[in-house]
Protein backbone atom coordinates (compact mmCIF):
# COMPACT_ATOMS: atom_id res chain seq x y z
CA UNK A 1 0.00 0.00 0.00
CA UNK A 2 2.86 2.54 0.44
CA UNK A 3 4.50 1.65 -3.02
CA UNK A 4 1.23 2.43 -4.49
CA UNK A 5 1.12 5.64 -2.66
CA UNK A 6 4.13 6.82 -3.69
CA UNK A 7 3.44 5.87 -7.35
CA UNK A 8 -0.37 7.37 -7.11
CA UNK A 9 1.76 10.49 -5.71
CA UNK A 10 4.26 10.91 -8.69
CA UNK A 11 1.96 9.75 -11.50
CA UNK A 12 -1.13 12.23 -10.27
CA UNK A 13 2.34 15.25 -11.41
CA UNK A 14 2.58 14.20 -15.10
CA UNK A 15 -0.41 16.25 -16.14
CA UNK A 16 0.03 19.02 -13.64
CA UNK A 17 3.65 20.25 -14.79
CA UNK A 18 3.01 19.95 -18.78
CA UNK A 19 3.34 23.11 -20.23
CA UNK A 20 4.12 25.16 -17.09
CA UNK A 21 7.48 26.60 -17.43
CA UNK A 22 8.13 30.15 -16.76
CA UNK A 23 10.38 32.73 -18.82
CA UNK A 24 10.25 35.97 -18.25
CA UNK A 25 7.92 36.89 -15.67
CA UNK A 26 4.33 38.31 -16.53
CA UNK A 27 2.40 40.94 -14.74
CA UNK A 28 0.31 39.13 -11.55
CA UNK A 29 -2.95 38.06 -12.87
CA UNK A 30 -6.05 36.80 -11.07
CA UNK A 31 -7.37 37.87 -7.75
CA UNK A 32 -6.23 37.54 -4.32
CA UNK A 33 -8.71 36.97 -1.58
CA UNK A 34 -7.97 37.48 2.14
CA UNK A 35 -9.98 36.90 5.46
CA UNK A 36 -9.90 39.66 7.38
CA UNK A 37 -11.70 40.94 10.34
CA UNK A 38 -15.38 40.80 9.51
CA UNK A 39 -14.80 40.72 5.67
CA UNK A 40 -12.92 38.79 2.77
CA UNK A 41 -11.17 41.51 1.03
CA UNK A 42 -11.18 40.77 -2.82
CA UNK A 43 -7.73 42.12 -4.63
CA UNK A 44 -6.08 42.71 -7.43
CA UNK A 45 -2.26 41.32 -7.51
CA UNK A 46 -0.89 44.09 -8.85
CA UNK A 47 -2.09 46.45 -6.02
CA UNK A 48 -4.89 48.34 -8.45
CA UNK A 49 -7.80 48.10 -6.64
CA UNK A 50 -9.27 46.31 -3.58
CA UNK A 51 -13.21 45.42 -2.84
CA UNK A 52 -14.47 44.28 0.67
CA UNK A 53 -17.23 42.02 1.20
CA UNK A 54 -18.81 41.80 4.35
CA UNK A 55 -18.89 37.68 5.12
CA UNK A 56 -18.51 37.76 9.33
CA UNK A 57 -15.48 36.39 10.97
CA UNK A 58 -14.67 34.01 8.04
CA UNK A 59 -11.52 31.66 8.70
CA UNK A 60 -10.75 29.83 5.59
CA UNK A 61 -11.27 30.37 1.94
CA UNK A 62 -12.84 28.15 -0.71
CA UNK A 63 -12.06 28.94 -3.99
CA UNK A 64 -14.55 26.54 -6.38
CA UNK A 65 -14.46 26.17 -10.67
CA UNK A 66 -16.02 29.05 -12.67
CA UNK A 67 -14.58 32.10 -10.14
CA UNK A 68 -16.93 31.39 -7.19
CA UNK A 69 -15.73 31.36 -3.59
CA UNK A 70 -17.20 29.87 -0.53
CA UNK A 71 -16.25 32.05 2.86
CA UNK A 72 -17.87 30.20 6.02
CA UNK A 73 -18.62 31.81 9.23
CA UNK A 74 -17.93 28.99 11.85
CA UNK A 75 -18.67 31.64 14.63
CA UNK A 76 -22.36 32.42 13.10
CA UNK A 77 -22.23 28.93 11.25
CA UNK A 78 -23.21 30.95 7.63
CA UNK A 79 -21.71 30.81 4.55
CA UNK A 80 -20.94 33.71 2.29
CA UNK A 81 -20.98 32.85 -1.83
CA UNK A 82 -18.70 35.36 -3.51
CA UNK A 83 -18.90 35.96 -7.37
CA UNK A 84 -15.22 37.02 -8.28
CA UNK A 85 -15.93 38.77 -11.86
CA UNK A 86 -18.62 40.83 -9.87
CA UNK A 87 -16.65 41.00 -6.65
CA UNK A 88 -19.59 40.97 -4.82
CA UNK A 89 -21.84 38.19 -2.73
CA UNK A 90 -24.23 36.32 -4.80
CA UNK A 91 -25.77 34.24 -2.30
CA UNK A 92 -25.93 33.60 1.49
CA UNK A 93 -26.96 30.63 3.31
CA UNK A 94 -27.59 29.70 7.14
CA UNK A 95 -25.07 26.38 7.74
CA UNK A 96 -21.16 26.15 7.04
CA UNK A 97 -20.21 24.89 3.91
CA UNK A 98 -16.12 23.99 3.51
CA UNK A 99 -15.62 22.60 -0.17
CA UNK A 100 -12.19 21.05 -0.89
CA UNK A 101 -11.86 20.76 -4.94
CA UNK A 102 -9.49 18.97 -6.80
CA UNK A 103 -8.90 19.01 -10.13
CA UNK A 104 -12.46 17.59 -11.08
CA UNK A 105 -14.72 20.36 -11.47
CA UNK A 106 -17.67 18.37 -10.97
CA UNK A 107 -17.20 17.22 -7.19
CA UNK A 108 -15.54 18.32 -3.91
CA UNK A 109 -14.61 16.76 -0.99
CA UNK A 110 -15.90 17.80 2.60
CA UNK A 111 -13.69 16.48 5.97
CA UNK A 112 -15.16 16.14 8.69
CA UNK A 113 -15.51 12.98 10.62
CA UNK A 114 -16.34 10.77 7.39
CA UNK A 115 -14.96 12.29 3.83
CA UNK A 116 -17.83 12.88 1.83
CA UNK A 117 -17.63 13.16 -2.17
CA UNK A 118 -20.35 15.48 -3.15
CA UNK A 119 -21.40 16.27 -6.89
CA UNK A 120 -21.13 20.31 -7.46
CA UNK A 121 -23.29 22.45 -8.30
CA UNK A 122 -26.01 20.11 -7.38
CA UNK A 123 -24.51 19.20 -3.81
CA UNK A 124 -25.62 15.25 -4.52
CA UNK A 125 -23.95 13.05 -1.77
CA UNK A 126 -22.00 10.42 -4.20
CA UNK A 127 -19.59 8.71 -2.07
CA UNK A 128 -18.86 8.46 2.09
CA UNK A 129 -15.45 7.06 3.01
CA UNK A 130 -14.95 6.36 6.87
CA UNK A 131 -12.44 8.11 8.17
CA UNK A 132 -12.17 8.84 11.87
CA UNK A 133 -10.65 12.41 10.99
CA UNK A 134 -11.94 14.73 13.93
CA UNK A 135 -9.45 18.02 13.52
CA UNK A 136 -8.75 18.81 9.72
CA UNK A 137 -6.42 21.62 9.69
CA UNK A 138 -5.46 20.94 5.99
CA UNK A 139 -6.82 19.25 3.02
CA UNK A 140 -4.86 18.46 0.11
CA UNK A 141 -6.64 16.31 -2.67
CA UNK A 142 -3.61 15.04 -4.30
CA UNK A 143 -5.11 13.59 -7.42
CA UNK A 144 -8.72 11.54 -7.68
CA UNK A 145 -7.41 8.49 -6.21
CA UNK A 146 -4.90 9.97 -3.06
CA UNK A 147 -6.20 12.35 -0.41
CA UNK A 148 -4.13 13.79 2.52
CA UNK A 149 -5.14 15.52 5.84
CA UNK A 150 -3.01 17.33 7.89
CA UNK A 151 -4.99 16.47 11.30
CA UNK A 152 -3.74 19.58 13.92
CA UNK A 153 -5.82 20.21 17.11
CA UNK A 154 -6.12 23.59 17.55
CA UNK A 155 -5.63 23.51 21.72
CA UNK A 156 -2.03 22.04 21.33
CA UNK A 157 -3.13 19.64 23.23
CA UNK A 158 -2.89 16.44 20.87
CA UNK A 159 0.26 15.92 18.41
CA UNK A 160 -0.55 16.57 14.32
CA UNK A 161 -0.97 13.70 11.86
CA UNK A 162 -0.72 13.22 8.41
CA UNK A 163 -3.93 10.78 7.14
CA UNK A 164 -3.25 9.09 3.97
CA UNK A 165 -6.80 8.27 2.31
CA UNK A 166 -6.96 5.81 -1.04
CA UNK A 167 -9.97 7.47 -2.51
CA UNK A 168 -10.65 4.46 -5.36
CA UNK A 169 -10.59 1.07 -2.93
CA UNK A 170 -12.27 3.71 -0.05
CA UNK A 171 -9.85 3.21 3.13
CA UNK A 172 -7.37 4.89 4.87
CA UNK A 173 -3.71 3.75 4.29
CA UNK A 174 -2.46 5.45 7.46
CA UNK A 175 -2.06 7.74 10.20
CA UNK A 176 1.44 9.22 10.94
CA UNK A 177 2.04 11.23 14.07
CA UNK A 178 4.23 14.52 13.72
CA UNK A 179 6.11 16.71 15.21
CA UNK A 180 3.71 19.18 17.76
CA UNK A 181 5.18 22.36 15.52
CA UNK A 182 4.14 21.61 12.25
CA UNK A 183 1.40 23.97 11.30
CA UNK A 184 1.62 23.23 7.59
CA UNK A 185 2.01 21.01 4.52
CA UNK A 186 2.53 21.20 1.35
CA UNK A 187 3.01 17.93 -1.58
CA UNK A 188 4.43 17.77 -4.75
CA UNK A 189 3.17 15.25 -6.89
CA UNK A 190 5.88 15.78 -9.60
CA UNK A 191 8.79 14.92 -7.26
CA UNK A 192 7.14 12.59 -5.13
CA UNK A 193 7.82 14.33 -1.94
CA UNK A 194 6.49 16.17 1.23
CA UNK A 195 7.40 19.32 2.27
CA UNK A 196 6.78 20.50 6.27
CA UNK A 197 6.24 23.57 7.76
CA UNK A 198 7.48 22.72 11.68
CA UNK A 199 7.79 26.45 14.01
CA UNK A 200 9.88 24.64 16.46
CA UNK A 201 12.73 23.56 13.53
CA UNK A 202 14.90 25.83 11.42
CA UNK A 203 14.44 23.75 8.43
CA UNK A 204 12.00 22.99 6.03
CA UNK A 205 11.75 19.05 6.09
CA UNK A 206 11.10 16.92 3.02
CA UNK A 207 9.71 13.49 3.37
CA UNK A 208 8.94 10.18 1.70
CA UNK A 209 5.09 10.97 1.56
CA UNK A 210 4.47 6.72 1.67
CA UNK A 211 6.73 6.33 4.46
CA UNK A 212 7.17 9.84 5.83
CA UNK A 213 11.16 9.03 6.26
CA UNK A 214 13.29 11.99 5.70
CA UNK A 215 14.59 12.88 2.65
CA UNK A 216 16.26 16.33 2.88
CA UNK A 217 16.35 19.42 5.34
CA UNK A 218 16.59 22.46 4.46
CA UNK A 219 17.65 25.01 6.86
CA UNK A 220 15.74 28.50 6.69
CA UNK A 221 16.75 31.47 8.77
CA UNK A 222 13.57 31.61 11.48
CA UNK A 223 10.42 30.02 12.37
CA UNK A 224 8.28 28.38 9.32
CA UNK A 225 5.08 29.55 9.22
CA UNK A 226 3.74 28.23 5.81
CA UNK A 227 5.01 26.07 3.03
CA UNK A 228 3.77 25.99 -0.76
CA UNK A 229 4.90 24.31 -4.00
CA UNK A 230 4.39 26.23 -7.51
CA UNK A 231 2.07 25.15 -9.66
CA UNK A 232 5.14 23.81 -11.69
CA UNK A 233 5.56 21.52 -8.76
CA UNK A 234 9.32 21.58 -8.86
CA UNK A 235 9.49 25.02 -7.04
CA UNK A 236 9.79 25.13 -2.85
CA UNK A 237 8.32 28.27 -1.20
CA UNK A 238 8.66 28.87 2.55
CA UNK A 239 7.58 32.09 4.77
CA UNK A 240 9.43 32.08 8.23
CA UNK A 241 9.38 34.52 11.01
CA UNK A 242 12.21 36.19 12.31
CA UNK A 243 13.30 35.90 15.47
CA UNK A 244 13.69 39.71 16.20
CA UNK A 245 10.36 40.86 13.88
CA UNK A 246 9.79 40.72 9.82
CA UNK A 247 9.99 37.28 8.39
CA UNK A 248 12.13 36.09 4.92
CA UNK A 249 10.54 33.81 2.08
CA UNK A 250 12.93 31.46 0.40
CA UNK A 251 12.83 29.72 -3.11
CA UNK A 252 14.68 26.37 -3.47
CA UNK A 253 14.18 24.72 -7.19
CA UNK A 254 14.07 21.09 -6.90
CA UNK A 255 14.83 18.14 -9.33
CA UNK A 256 14.14 14.54 -9.42
CA UNK A 257 17.39 12.59 -10.09
CA UNK A 258 18.56 9.37 -10.71
CA UNK A 259 20.63 9.55 -6.87
CA UNK A 260 17.86 11.26 -5.40
CA UNK A 261 16.88 14.58 -5.14
CA UNK A 262 18.81 18.06 -5.81
CA UNK A 263 18.21 21.30 -4.86
CA UNK A 264 19.25 23.83 -6.35
CA UNK A 265 18.46 27.83 -7.29
CA UNK A 266 18.02 28.87 -3.23
CA UNK A 267 17.00 32.53 -3.09
CA UNK A 268 15.76 34.83 -0.49
CA UNK A 269 13.37 37.46 -0.09
CA UNK A 270 13.05 39.71 3.22
CA UNK A 271 9.70 40.58 4.09
CA UNK A 272 9.26 43.77 6.70
CA UNK A 273 6.36 41.89 8.75
CA UNK A 274 5.94 38.68 10.29
CA UNK A 275 4.10 36.10 7.92
CA UNK A 276 1.09 34.01 8.51
CA UNK A 277 -0.10 32.14 5.11
CA UNK A 278 1.51 32.36 1.46
CA UNK A 279 -0.87 31.65 -1.57
CA UNK A 280 0.82 31.05 -5.24
CA UNK A 281 -0.13 31.85 -8.63
CA UNK A 282 -2.38 29.57 -10.25
CA UNK A 283 -0.52 30.26 -12.92
CA UNK A 284 2.33 28.85 -12.73
CA UNK A 285 4.10 32.19 -12.33
CA UNK A 286 6.80 32.01 -9.99
CA UNK A 287 5.00 35.09 -7.72
CA UNK A 288 3.23 34.44 -4.65
CA UNK A 289 0.88 36.35 -1.63
CA UNK A 290 2.34 36.51 1.58
CA UNK A 291 -0.30 37.49 3.98
CA UNK A 292 1.37 39.48 6.83
CA UNK A 293 0.63 39.98 10.70
CA UNK A 294 0.60 43.58 10.45
CA UNK A 295 -2.51 43.98 8.00
CA UNK A 296 -0.96 43.32 4.64
CA UNK A 297 0.28 41.66 1.75
CA UNK A 298 3.04 41.55 0.17
CA UNK A 299 2.88 40.30 -3.26
CA UNK A 300 6.50 38.92 -4.50
CA UNK A 301 7.86 37.81 -7.14
CA UNK A 302 10.82 34.89 -5.92
CA UNK A 303 12.59 34.42 -9.05
CA UNK A 304 13.69 37.58 -8.64
CA UNK A 305 13.39 38.27 -5.33
CA UNK A 306 11.65 41.68 -5.12
CA UNK A 307 8.35 43.06 -4.32
CA UNK A 308 5.46 43.86 -6.94
CA UNK A 309 2.49 45.25 -4.63
CA UNK A 310 1.24 45.18 -1.05
CA UNK A 311 -2.35 45.10 -0.55
CA UNK A 312 -3.38 46.77 2.93
CA UNK A 313 -6.08 45.02 4.53
CA UNK A 314 -8.45 45.94 7.74
CA UNK A 315 -6.82 43.57 10.29
CA UNK A 316 -4.48 40.47 9.92
CA UNK A 317 -5.43 37.66 7.54
CA UNK A 318 -6.57 34.67 8.52
CA UNK A 319 -6.12 32.93 5.70
CA UNK A 320 -4.48 34.13 2.10
CA UNK A 321 -5.81 32.11 -1.37
CA UNK A 322 -5.25 33.50 -5.01
CA UNK A 323 -8.10 32.84 -7.15
CA UNK A 324 -8.02 32.34 -11.01
CA UNK A 325 -11.84 33.54 -12.22
CA UNK A 326 -11.40 31.69 -15.17
CA UNK A 327 -11.03 28.74 -14.02
CA UNK A 328 -13.37 26.28 -15.46
CA UNK A 329 -16.53 25.17 -13.81
CA UNK A 330 -18.20 21.17 -14.43
CA UNK A 331 -19.65 20.70 -18.34
CA UNK A 332 -23.74 20.33 -17.56
CA UNK A 333 -25.99 18.78 -19.62
CA UNK A 334 -28.28 21.02 -22.06
CA UNK A 335 -31.58 19.37 -21.50
CA UNK A 336 -34.00 19.84 -24.46
CA UNK A 337 -37.71 20.61 -22.18
CA UNK A 338 -35.49 23.49 -20.90
CA UNK A 339 -35.92 25.24 -24.11
CA UNK A 340 -38.40 27.80 -24.93
CA UNK A 341 -41.68 26.23 -26.37
CA UNK A 342 -42.34 27.02 -29.37
CA UNK A 343 -45.62 26.21 -31.60
CA UNK A 344 -45.86 23.87 -34.71
CA UNK A 345 -48.79 23.59 -36.66
CA UNK A 346 -48.38 22.25 -40.45
CA UNK A 347 -46.98 19.49 -42.07
CA UNK A 348 -43.76 18.14 -41.16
Amino acid sequence: MERWLRLGVLAAGIALVTGLAYGKTQPPAGVIAVSAGDAVVLADPQGGWTTSVPAGEVGWLFPAPAGVLFAPDLVHGRTTVIDLATRSASDHFDGVTMPHFGDQPDRYLVVAGDILVVSYPERALMKRIRAGITSPWQVLPVSASVLLVLERDPRGEDAPRLVAVDMISERVIYRRALPRGVVRVAVSPALGVLAVADTDTAAIRLLDPATIALVESLPVDGSPRDVAFLADGRTLVAACAGASGGGVVSRWSLKRGKHGLKIKGERSTALDGVPLRVAVSPYGTPQVAVGLEDARVAVLDVKEGRRQAVIDLPAAPRDVVWCDPAAPGPTLPKWSDEEEPTLEIGPG
